[in-house]
């Protein structure tokens, strides 16, 4: 008998990779249904994968990247497409190589998945929690349950997710567990989070959305850019693939008590100098414009309003009044406007978690714990996480693949 515990992606992946073995199978979920969370991911659309090249699937994942090579190898974003495919649920590729089913719909993933553990009769549990993992001597037993039950097993993997999207259930539980068990616990911290900033200007923005832009980081001396991305402002801060993407710097530095800010590159493809000649150059073309409708040809407009206020310049000033002084402080706005960071948001609204069961502690070539036989750990309750893009849910299927075939063998 193999238990898994955890009904997201990782635990369904994981049952059903041991139940294709001929294996009894028996599925434990604490939710009155599986996946919740999954039908969350992706704005409920669910960014399945992406389509990267297999081998540069690691490079997106933080410093324990390369734990996941094994499990890649094993089963992969291909080979993750593929099993849908032939399930009946087709997928398509987005900006990005961000990949989606067909239908636009998670619910449309789950139910393939749903309908395959049925397949293979896999025993669930649902509104079932576990107390504790059952041990024998470095070996398990089976698990207790917070009914009073027990079941017995002499295989179990443990998928109950980080601590990200608590209304789905997401409580941390495994790595309490596995942690009770002798294994190490890196500090749990969000993941792919959005960012507070200091001041009235992101209620200004709330809503708009820039493309491509580049954002640099800074905490003292150090700094940090990221790649060109999409950035969105909320209501108090940034948000956006670009924002989510770099969090997971900026959270460190600031759970170390370091001031952080922020420059947004909105034109990362033109410097400084030549923005200051593009500049120079409308301004002249156009000498009764106003300097409210030069730069609205460049930026968004409500944009274009907070720049010109940080600037200092008024609205209605003809293009032929601004003085070059001026000209480059718009420049070097366009170039980097700078907003200081204040926090981050907390685990309820971060996409991932970042920590969990140390690499350390748990075989890659087959998510065995490496200090209890016949414990596996899967998915994102381990000390993994990875950009932004369908690339941690890609980590969550290929663990729960390759824990649920080893402990199925």
């Amino acid at each position: 008998m193999i238990i898994v515990i955890g009904g997201g992606p990782a635990g369904m992946m994981a049952a059903i990779s041991a139940a294709s073995s001929e294996n009894k199978v028996t599925l434990i979920e604490k939710n009155p249904s599986l996946g919740r969370k999954l039908l969350l991911t992706g704005g409920g659309r669910c960014n399945l994968t992406n389509k990267c090249g297999a081998e540069d699937l690691v490079d997106h994942f933080s410093k324990t990247g390369d734990f996941l090579r094994n499990a890649f190898k094993a089963f992969d974003n291909e080979d993750l497409v593929r099993f849908f495919f032939e399930r009946g649920l087709n997928a398509k590729t987005e900006e990005n190589g961000r990949v989606f089913p067909v239908t636009d719909k998670a619910s449309s993933v789950l139910d393939v998945l749903k309908k395959e553990l049925n397949g293979l009769k896999v025993k669930i549990l649902l509104n079932k929690s576990i107390k504790e993992v059952l041990l024998g001597k470095d070996t398990v037993k089976g698990v207790s349950c917070a009914d009073g039950s027990v079941i017995e097993a002499g295989k179990v993997v443990i998928a109950t997710g980080g601590l990200s999207y608590k209304v789905t259930g997401s409580t941390g539980d495994g790595i309490k567990m596995a942690g009770k068990m002798g294994h190490r616990i890196v500090p749990v911290r969000p993941g792919l989070v959005s960012l507070k900033l200091a001041g009235n200007c992101p209620r200004a923005l709330e809503g708009l959305s820039l493309n491509g832009v580049k954002l640099t980081f800074r905490s003292g001396k150090t700094k940090f850019v990221s790649a060109p991305g999409d950035l969105l402002f909320t209501g108090n801060g940034i948000s956006g693939p670009v924002t989510l993407s770099s969090s997971a710097r900026v959270v460190d530095w600031m759970g170390e008590g370091r001031e952080v800010s922020v420059e947004i590159d909105i034109m990362p493809l033109v410097n400084t100098g030549d923005l200051s000649v593009m500049l120079s150059r409308k301004l002249s073309s156009s000498p009764r414009k106003s300097s409210k409708n030069i730069l609205r040809e460049l930026v968004p407009v409500r944009l274009a309003d907070i720049l010109l206020d940080i600037a200092g310049l008024r609205p209605e000033k003809k293009a032929n009044q601004i003085t070059a002084k001026e000209r480059k402080q718009l420049a070097a706005l366009l170039k980097g406007l700078r907003f200081d960071v204040s926090r981050s948001d907390a685990f309820e609204k971060a996409q991932v978690t970042r920590g969990g069961v140390s690499t350390k502690d748990i075989d890659p070539r087959t998510m065995e714990s490496k200090k209890i036989k016949g414990l596996y750990f899967a998915g994102e309750m381990i000390d993994i996480d990875g950009d932004c893009g369908g690339f941690n849910l890609q980590a969550a299927f290929s663990t729960g693949y390759l824990a649920g075939r080893s402990a199925g063998i």
